[in-house]
């Protein structure tokens, strides 16, 4: 039987920035976003190995993403400081059946990797790096009583913090995250994201 889902404890370590705002910024103006800010996403990592204390490999996930990181080799963690970037929650802990179920997915695509397996005493909670953009969208248009109001939606770009990578697959993670702040604090404004997803602005 799996084990109850539990909402992580505040994360006491971080994996490193590697890419800087000079280095982000550049990229995120290749995607068409206008401006952007440093995040850390909260996740659940669980090493992949043959046994706990050599890990190869880690998965990273949360309850908001359909699919696990794969982050070779061991954890480079730093203590949390704060930094002034966005703090964002990534949702409830995996089951360790869920950490399974994505790493025979990350096996069958790689046949070498199928005697590791999952190592459930290693899992831990963990903040990943990443650089939030954000461009104007195309015109989207909302139905009032009387007539149609044309409106923006402002898109949302995801890059990696740790390799400067677009991570698509980290959007419905980092939005919930974006809501949650957003409904913790009703004095701030918001924008449409592609998708109707509202973000802080």
């Amino acid at each position: 039987m799996d084990e109850l889902k539990a909402v992580p404890p505040e994360p006491l370590a971080r994996l490193p920035r590697r890419v800087n705002a000079t280095d982000a910024e550049p990229r995120l103006r290749r995607f068409g976003a206008e401006r952007f800010e440093p995040a850390w996403l909260s996740l659940w990592a669980v090493a992949i190995g043959r046994e706990a204390a050599t890990p190869l490999a880690w998965l990273l996930a949360a309850e908001n993403l359909p699919r696990a990181l794969l982050v070779a080799g061991e954890l480079d963690l730093k203590p949390a400081e704060g930094d002034g970037a966005v703090a964002l929650g990534g949702g409830q802990r995996p089951t360790i059946s869920q950490f399974e179920r994505w790493w025979l997915w990350e096996r069958l695509a790689r046949p070498r990797r199928w005697s590791l397996r999952v190592q459930p005493s290693t899992m831990r909670a963990v903040e990943l790096p990443l650089w939030l953009g954000y461009s104007q969208g195309r015109p989207g248009y909302s139905q009032g009583r009387e007539d149609y109001r044309q409106r923006r939606q402002t898109r949302l770009i995801v890059l990696s913090g740790l390799s400067g990578e677009a991570l698509g697959a980290l959007k419905p993670a980092v939005l919930a995250g974006l809501r949650d702040r957003l409904n913790a604090k009703p004095h701030v404004t918001s924008r449409q994201v592609r998708g109707d997803d509202p973000v802080p602005g």
